[in-house]
């Protein structure tokens, strides 16, 4: 199976695949993040998951708690994300654009360095048109207007440090 999971704003193409017999008491999967596999030994718990990763043998419990339209709050043993899993499905039937009402605030999703900023105060902006890059964990992580609308604010410069949670750009 293949699914679109967006973490803290970024999305990833996910495909699990049973390895031999799985079922509803678990079993071996080879997992697939964005063409980068890792095979996954798992088991229900009453909160989540517990995994055993990959050769190294990990393991690793993991706490789910299911949100509204297909959101999930993971904790993983250092981080918590919030994940949702095919939102485009959930989304159906909303009008493009319309997803987010009123001013929105981007926030970062985690701690990191803000590499560009792509937009300044006063700038037009179309829905999903990116703002700001952020790289957290060796990562680039484009963040996007929710809604077409006009940049209010940029609350950042390139090269600051930002933890989790900063305001980094207003649209209105």
């Amino acid at each position: 199976m293949t699914f679109e999971v967006e973490i803290n704003g970024t999305l990833r193409r996910v495909s699990i695949e049973a390895v031999g017999s799985a079922g509803p008491d678990g079993g071996r999967f080879r997992v697939v993040i964005d063409q980068k596999h890792i095979d996954v030994d798992a088991r229900p718990t009453d909160l989540g998951l517990s995994l055993i990763v990959g050769d190294a043998r990990r393991s690793v419990d993991v706490a789910v708690t299911e949100r509204a339209a297909g959101e999930k709050f993971v904790q993983l043993p250092h981080v918590d994300v919030v994940a949702t899993v095919d939102g485009r499905r959930f989304r159906r039937g909303r009008a493009e654009g319309v997803a987010a009402d009123g001013e929105q605030r981007i926030t970062a999703p985690m701690p990191g360095r803000v590499v560009r900023i792509l937009v300044k105060a006063g700038d037009a902006v179309a829905a999903k048109q990116p703002l700001v890059v952020v790289e957290a964990m060796k990562m680039e992580n484009e963040l996007a207007s929710p809604k077409a609308g006009t940049i209010k604010e940029v609350v950042v410069g390139e090269g600051a440090s930002v933890e989790a949670g900063r305001l980094l750009v207003v649209v209105q």
